[in-house]
């Protein structure tokens, strides 16, 4: 066990140390992380002080307590990262350097904590600021160090390329200078380059095919913010050399990627900002030179950490949120995850509510009038609904309709919405005889119900002496409250129903979603969620099918045995069912650690996210129960898609994520159909078929059929058939 422990923390430790050089580009790619790191060592001192110095932060970290989750994500390291950096490449190596690095480390740690503290109380990034403050106290504090001798690291980098890799290294770096390379690549590179320290084109190389491995939108951002600023120096006049000797090129570059792609979900429009704020941060860079000039500091990476934080700032003070600059509020690390994840989340999710409303009846009822009615529902009274029941040829009452009872909603259950207190209510009203209306007691018998601060439902026009629950009674979703009437101004039987944020019986409406309904048009049947019923719409609730319900009932601390057989291969694996302290819950693969999380709200289970392999079963059963209403409804089909960054072939996702900000061609559909059950009422099993289609511009490119079994025991077996053969999943509580 102790060897385990001492293998998990250098796990986190490692992990910490590579993020910590990806983090500075705001990635967590090991890949491009291992190409930083490789840069960073051209000059093998500068190197080594870097490393030292990301070390020792993650040291402090564990040894001050913080969290290892922060830890291995490099967060607290990166700022340390890059104020070591240079002390290795400006100083020659010896005790008093050691020590510099040492407390230099510890400074920029702490102002790392503090300012990333701080700012987050403005919902706004820290960046490289502790760097900056750090490395601007350290070079104004050495000059006073008699014992600090300054380093010849700079001039003579082929010695140090020698050192490192022997001839071939130096031949081939000699190769790469005297390349005819444009001088605006040249300064390109050179920019990428002095991020870390390292001013040369192979440095610039490195790091440019790690960002594009890490991420092709990120990629082609550094190209528009450096190419637009190359363009405007051009144009206003400005000596285009001090992008190179200066270095200051990559204040563009790192600002292009924070703002096109990584605070902001990449999109015409936030490509299109970046170009506006080259300008701003050229106005920063030049000014700031001089100002700083006079204190013999560089300008460094201060315009990119001035205009990234006052852009956002600005933005959260917008009263809309346009479509194509939406900002990013759970981080991937990748503009390319954001924007798949953003767009699924979009398309999927975007309309779900925390509190489940169910309609407020039972059986099929239909919507006399909607929202924007033409009848009442308007202005501020705008969102809300009437039901009536009607018959095969669309009629609400049966006989004359001269009675009362006549009409097929009269005295049936009103139902509450959802769970709640009683706040109000109206009763002792009569009804009104069909075709009267009295507007002296606009809602007739009325019950208020409070949800939720700010969140309450009303149920108008109610049969008089109907009432069941009291003021201060607490009910429940789908609890009998009262009957339909015709109360108040209703010239004929109906249930007026609405959500509003005041539990007054004259309060106006609040547009607010049902969680799940079943809409009915002519033969076809539909699954809505989170939507609102239409005009004219024939309605009615989901009845949850028990067997499916236990059946996706996965409890906290639960292990379920999968065996995955396929022509060559069987495998058997261990999940766990884990719910962590945000109670978000998944299904996990201790072996692997592979993950995928999932919601099941009583009515609907649905996966949400998944990280791991794909050859592993669990994202077999991921695709294939991505989202699975707990009903059975034959003849209804659900639709869904997976998100891209996840379900997608790589290769085609490589090329995808080049003009993704602009265009999505490619789309994986998620379907769903409910195939047979023995019998209704006590059923034995459930069979289900599920479809993920692969496609291309909207045509398809393959297809994975998947056929599920449910039974009454709990053993579900899932075939999958995808063309080129067929694989079985079984699961079993162990």
């Amino acid at each position: 066990m102790k060897i385990q422990r001492k293998l998990n923390q250098l796990s986190y430790l490692g992990k910490g140390a590579l993020n910590a050089y990806s983090q500075v580009f705001f990635s967590d790619n090991p890949w491009f992380a291992v190409l930083l790191v490789s840069a960073t060592f051209i000059v093998p001192a500068s190197g080594l002080a870097g490393l030292a110095g990301v070390l020792i932060s993650l040291l402090l970290a564990i040894w001050l307590g913080y969290d290892k989750a922060l830890i291995s994500k490099g967060i607290l390291s990166y700022n340390v990262l890059l104020v070591t950096l240079p002390l290795g490449l400006y100083f020659k190596f010896g005790y008093v350097l050691i020590l510099t690095i040492l407390f230099a480390s510890i400074l920029t740690f702490f102002l790392t904590v503090a300012l990333r503290g701080w700012m987050m109380r403005y919902r706004l990034p820290f960046l490289s600021w502790p760097f900056l403050i750090g490395l601007w106290v350290v070079l104004l504090a050495v000059r006073q160090f008699s014992g600090l001798e300054l380093s010849d690291q700079m001039v003579y980098d082929w010695n140090h390329l020698y050192s490192m890799g022997g001839e071939p290294l130096v031949v081939g770096y000699k190769w790469i200078s005297n390349l005819s390379i444009p001088p605006a690549i040249v300064t390109y590179l050179t920019s990428l380059g002095a991020v870390f320290f390292q001013y040369s084109v192979l440095g610039g190389l490195l790091v440019a095919i790690g960002l594009l491995i890490a991420s092709r939108i990120s990629f082609l951002l550094s190209l528009v913010g450096f190419f637009s600023a190359y363009l405007f120096y051009a144009i206003i006049g400005l000596d285009l050399n001090a992008l190179n000797y200066t270095y200051i090129g990559f204040n563009f570059i790192l600002m292009a990627i924070a703002v096109g792609g990584f605070f902001l979900v990449p999109s015409a429009a936030s490509f299109a900002w970046v170009v506006i704020l080259v300008p701003l941060v050229t106005f920063i860079t030049v000014s700031m030179e001089g100002l700083l000039g006079v204190f013999q500091l560089s300008v460094s990476a201060l315009p990119f950490n001035l205009i990234v934080p006052l852009f956002l700032f600005v933005l959260q003070f917008r009263l809309r949120t346009p479509r194509l600059l939406r900002e990013v509020y759970v981080q991937h690390n990748s503009p390319e995850k954001n924007l798949y994840a953003v767009t699924n989340y979009q398309e999927r999710l975007s309309r779900k509510t925390n509190l489940l409303f169910q309609l407020p009846f039972r059986g099929q009822w239909t919507v006399s009038q909607g929202h924007n009615g033409k009848e009442t529902h308007k202005d501020d009274w705008r969102h809300a609904w009437d039901f009536i029941k009607t018959d095969n040829q669309d009629k609400s009452y049966r006989d004359s309709g001269f009675k009362l009872t006549d009409y097929l909603c009269y005295g049936k259950p009103v139902l509450s919405a959802g769970y709640g207190v009683v706040e109000h209510l109206v009763d002792g009203i009569r009804d009104n005889l069909p075709g009267d209306a009295n507007t002296r007691q606009n809602w007739g018998n009325t019950i208020i119900i409070r949800h939720d601060y700010g969140l309450f439902s009303k149920y108008a026009h109610l049969k008089t002496g109907s009432i069941k629950v009291r003021i201060g009674e607490y009910v429940a979703a789908g609890q009998e409250i009262a009957m339909a009437g015709s109360s108040g101004r209703s010239p004929e039987p109906h249930l007026h129903f609405q959500f509003q944020a005041t539990p007054y019986i004259d309060s106006g409406t609040l547009d607010f979603p049902f969680a799940y309904y079943i809409l009915k048009e002519g033969t076809s049947r539909e699954f809505r969620s989170f939507d609102r019923p239409g005009l004219r719409q024939n309605i009615s609730n989901p009845e949850v099918n028990q067997l499916l319900a236990n059946a996706f009932h996965l409890i906290p601390g639960q292990k379920i045995t999968a065996i995955c057989k396929s022509a060559t291969e069987e495998k058997q694996v261990e999940w766990h069912v884990e719910t962590d302290i945000y109670n978000q819950s998944s299904l996990t693969d201790p072996s692997t650690h592979d993950r995928a999380w999932y919601v099941n709200d009583g009515q609907v289970f649905y996966f949400t996210h998944y990280e791991g392999s794909r050859s592993n079963p669990l994202y077999f059963f991921f695709v294939a129960a991505f989202r699975i209403p707990l009903i059975f409804e034959p003849g209804i089909t659900i639709n869904d898609s997976i998100p891209l960054f996840i379900s997608a072939r790589p290769w085609m996702r490589w090329f995808q994520d080049w003009i993704a900000p602009f265009k999505i061609f490619l789309k994986t559909r998620y379907l769903l159909n409910y195939m047979e059950i023995d019998q209704d009422l006590d059923p034995e099993w459930v069979r289900l078929n599920s479809t993920i289609v692969h496609e291309l511009s909207g045509d398809q490119l393959d297809k994975i059929t998947v056929r599920m079994e449910i039974p009454r025991d709990g053993l579900i077996a899932l075939e999958f058939e995808d063309g080129k053969g067929t694989r079985k999943l079984t699961l079993t509580e162990r």
